[in-house]
């Protein structure tokens, strides 16, 4: 794992904890391209390690939008 995806991953991380979403691991989809789900809901996290210029390095509705699941217990 190189420095960068390791950054972009603790950044996903960090977002995703501050929206409530429990992360789980993630998984490889294409050559420098990760995705994880959260456990709660289905939103899910994704982090490019060298994006296009039209895309982002992290992104996703994890890093977004609070956890559903958050809200139905209060």
């Amino acid at each position: 794992m190189t420095a960068t995806e390791r950054r972009l991953k603790k950044r996903a991380l960090v977002s995703a904890t501050l929206r409530s979403h429990k992360i789980g691991s993630f998984r490889q989809v294409a050559p420098g391209k990760h995705r994880s789900k959260c456990k709660q809901c289905d939103a899910q996290v994704t982090v490019i390690v060298n994006p296009m210029p039209n895309e982002i390095d992290v992104g996703g509705e994890m890093v977004a939008l609070n956890c559903p699941v958050l809200h139905k217990r209060t």
